[in-house]
């Protein structure tokens, strides 16, 4: 009995050395090695949000805190918010070109633009309506990855970046603006933009699929202190003004 044991035993650890182990691969040093190394991060979908509001409006007063709410939730890496005030108090040459000239809105306030014209609300809406307007610009697929930095120094601020084209069109008549926004420290404006880069911005005449581009940004004499927030976005310059990508800059 114990001869027929040992016979066993010894085929058994025959075939296991001749076969292997069944299901098992042997490492080679290849496989499972830096799996999805070298691969791409995809491109992740924002949306800029542009609320035209000013001081002493009711309606305004019943919309900001839901915006304020919502920038929290979302997070500057999904919503970046920016509060604009065309006329009034805190209200710039730029801010008042940007709802009249750029945007060509008329109507008062409040009007919310969801990466430009894209997306549109005019007046007090409620919650709701206001998450579906972001949740339809974060659900669609993005078309421009946007890289940025800034660098701040006595003389002024410059932004340094590129874009790519990650979709299969080509786009035409295309600018990379910013802008920077402070808390002035009371609902309603802790998003309030003081500077919009009109004068600075680029021009991008065509960009190919899969193209890539640097920019560069001279704003002089912006002194960008701890106390500014600022956004880099790629618009169009005509139709909806469809902003295709924004990034946050603190």
């Amino acid at each position: 009995m114990k001869k027929i044991y040992i016979l066993s035993l010894i085929g058994l650890l025959f075939i296991f050395a001749v076969t292997g182990c069944n299901g098992v691969k042997p490492p080679n040093g290849t496989e499972g090695e830096g799996e999805g190394e070298g691969e791409p991060e995809p491109v992740k979908a924002t949306v800029l949000v542009e609320a035209f509001i000013a001081m002493g409006c009711s309606a305004c007063q019943r919309v900001e805190p839901i915006l304020e709410q919502m920038a929290v939730q979302y997070g500057k890496d999904r919503m970046i918010l920016v509060e604009i005030a065309p006329w009034g108090d805190y209200h710039t040459v730029e801010t008042e070109q940007r709802y009249s000239k750029w945007y060509g809105l008329t109507g008062g306030v409040p009007q919310m633009a969801f990466n430009g014209l894209s997306g549109h609300l005019i007046g007090a809406a409620d919650y709701q309506t206001i998450k579906n307007k972001i949740d339809a610009q974060l659900a669609a697929t993005p078309t421009i990855k946007l890289e940025a930095t800034k660098t701040t120094s006595s003389t002024g601020t410059i932004i340094q970046g590129k874009i790519r084209n990650v979709s299969n069109s080509s786009f035409s008549g295309l600018v990379v603006n910013g802008m920077v926004f402070r808390n002035r420290g009371m609902t309603g404006f802790r998003y309030s933009v003081t500077d919009i880069f009109d004068d600075e911005k680029i021009s991008i005449s065509t960009i190919s699929p899969d193209e890539e581009k640097d920019f560069a940004i001279e704003i002089p004499g912006l002194n960008w202190t701890a106390k500014d927030d600022g956004v880099i976005f790629v618009q169009e310059t005509s139709g909806k003004k469809i902003v295709y990508q924004s990034l946050f800059i603190d």
